[in-house]
């Protein structure tokens, strides 16, 4: 008998894991929460960052302005203490100059000269400026509301300090969203109804244009602006799909991106800023679902989607970030992965990147934002791991009693007894890694072995022959290793669910090992039989989606090996011996398709 064990190792330390490096984010803490109390929010929310490395929240339903550190300790908070110096009444958006003074939108009401029984008040936005300790400054109105700008017909009663019957005129959709930038100069820009006010640090007007201009096309839903270091602005324009930009004169310089989740293409944008090295940050709502089918069992409270009844998919969804130069040049792009099957990854919303290229994202049930840096490892987030270990033993026993013999010798008759003893245990050890939201390779090897005794009693009279008489009660074992490992390269060519396709390319090397000994019980019978056989198999393929409703498949494998075996008889005489040796190679190729 031969004994033989190959095993294959794994060449995982010999793939360039890193390929993604400093192409992710990793998650490095998190602050606040849902409440009215220090460093507690409310639903609404507006983020802004500082030179210092502070970051600014408006709180908008708890009338409330938070400044934290960058470690998300709360530094100070901004409330109203005393109404007859400021008030909130609705803060929205915020921005931070770079000498750490705070300007948030609001609004106001301005009384219009001239007026009394009843005194008339004009409702309109304006920019709160506060100090770098948080200290009240200044107001800045949009425009002059101390007279008159709309007709009476526009008007609805209220009260005045005094609480006396009075007339506010409100100025324009007071549930209108205003966009609020300040540039190195404390020039403050802010997009109010498709028209950007520019103002100096001492809230006076320096000039008003429209967005929409010769050559910009329809600007359709601005969400989000910036200004780079030399004045020029930078609109998102989320339902064009692009980024707008003006000079800081306000002439219209051109925009770039398109739809489409390609590298400079974007789907629905909505975030933007201007990192310290003059380059832009900006996300979409671009995403990547990825599934790694795992060969675990399914929980019954398994939140994922469900491919089959017997396997767990983990999925995670890859969220992008793409970096521009500041004329609009693609750089590279940047993936966040999240997890299904983490509670705290599902609902979570993007509400400002800092100038260093920090990510906040804020879950939106518990109130807490989650900040995210860019990471350089070399096990990236994407990089799947799972390891299944199994033992199972199966034990058979069988008895056959021969019915008419219920009076007889036992061994005089037909009976027979068997016992089966099977050991198995299986190692099975997967690597699955995302060089990105496109590209996937992953490496499995499953090993199983496999140890099988079978005993019978014949519990009958000697087998005779012209040789003589012999018992024929004999013992069975087997012992077997199965080894294959298999590498596979996986392409999605297009993640559209209306245009899904993928690639892919697989290759496998298998081993088994087979020993298999009979050996007759009684010491005066020398039956012996040993196979043994050494099988070897190979191959490769790839498919390919030609369309969503038809793959294009090639399979090439080799399947090679030799078995011997040697069978001597009862009375110690070699009876036979064999050899055989198959060597074949097989190759198809073949269309699937779907009507």
């Amino acid at each position: 008998m031969r004994n033989k064990i190959i095993l294959i190792l794994s060449i995982l330390l010999l793939i360039p894991l890193n390929l993604n490096a400093a192409n992710e984010y990793k998650f490095v803490g998190e602050f606040g929460g849902k409440g009215e109390e220090k460093a507690q929010f409310a639903k609404t929310l507006f983020m802004a960052f500082g030179q210092d490395s502070g970051v600014y929240v408006t709180d908008t339903d708890n009338f409330k302005i938070h400044k934290f550190n960058n470690d998300g300790a709360l530094v100070f908070d901004i409330t109203v203490t005393d109404p007859s110096v400021f008030r909130f009444i609705h803060p929205t958006a915020i921005a931070v100059g770079t000498d750490s003074s705070i300007y948030v939108m609001d609004w106001i009401l301005e009384h219009i000269d001239g007026t009394d029984n009843p005194k008339i008040f004009n409702y309109g936005p304006c920019i709160h400026k506060f100090d770098a300790q948080g200290e009240f400054v200044t107001t800045y109105p949009l425009q002059d509301f101390s007279k008159r700008i709309d007709t009476l017909e526009t008007a609805v009663p209220g009260l005045d300090s005094d609480g006396k019957y009075a007339l506010i005129i409100p100025q324009g959709n007071t549930k209108r969203n205003f966009l609020l930038t300040v540039d190195t100069h404390h020039n403050l820009y802010i997009y109010d109804n498709r028209l950007i006010y520019k103002l100096d640090s001492n809230g006076k007007p320096i000039m008003r244009y429209a967005i929409a201009q010769p050559g910009v096309g329809q600007v359709i839903h601005p969400v989000d602006m910036t200004v780079d270091k030399t004045g020029n602005l930078y609109i998102v324009d989320e339902k064009g799909h692009r980024v707008v930009k003006y000079s800081t004169e306000g002439k219209y310089l051109g925009a770039f991106g398109e739809y489409g989740d390609a590298a400079g293409q974007f789907v629905a944008p909505y975030r933007i800023t201007v990192l310290t090295d003059g380059t832009l940050l900006v996300a979409d709502k671009a995403k990547y679902l990825k599934d790694f089918l795992s060969t675990l069992p399914k929980r019954l409270d398994d939140p994922t989607r469900r491919i089959d009844g017997y396997t767990r998919t983990f999925r995670y969804r890859l969220r992008r970030i793409q970096q521009f130069t500041n004329d609009g040049k693609y750089k590279q792009k940047l993936l966040i992965p999240f997890q299904r099957e983490v509670e705290t990854d599902v609902n979570l919303q993007l509400k400002g990147i800092d100038p260093s290229g920090n990510l906040y994202y804020l879950n939106s049930t518990a109130l807490r934002f989650r900040k995210y840096e860019p990471a350089t490892s070399l096990f990236s987030s994407m990089f799947q791991t799972e390891l299944k270990l199994r033992y199972t033993r199966d034990i058979h026993d069988i008895e056959i009693d021969n019915q008419d013999d219920l009076d007889a010798d036992l061994y005089a008759k037909s009976d027979f007894d068997e016992k089966i003893v099977q050991d198995a245990a299986d190692v099975n050890l997967t690597f699955s890694y995302d060089l990105n939201e496109d590209y996937r390779i992953g490496l499995s090897n499953q090993l199983t072995f496999v140890y099988m005794t079978d005993t019978s009693y014949y519990r009958a009279r000697e087998f005779e022959d012209f040789r003589g008489s012999f018992n024929q009660d004999d013992k069975t074992t087997e012992t077997s290793w199965d080894n294959r490992v298999q590498l596979d390269f996986t392409w999605i060519r297009d993640h559209s669910v209306y245009n899904y396709r993928e690639a892919r390319v697989y290759a496998y090397l298998s081993t088994i090992n087979l020993d298999f000994i009979n050996d007759a019980l009684d010491r005066s019978n020398f039956r012996y039989f040993d196979f043994y056989a050494r099988l070897s198999d190979w191959g490769g393929g790839v498919y390919f989606d030609l369309s969503r409703s038809f793959r294009m498949s090639f399979e090439i494998t080799h399947f090679f090996g030799k078995n011997e075996y040697i069978y001597i008889d009862e009375t110690n005489d070699l009876y036979a011996t064999g050899f055989q040796k198959a060597d074949t190679i097989r190759a198809i190729l073949y269309i699937i398709g779907y009507f």
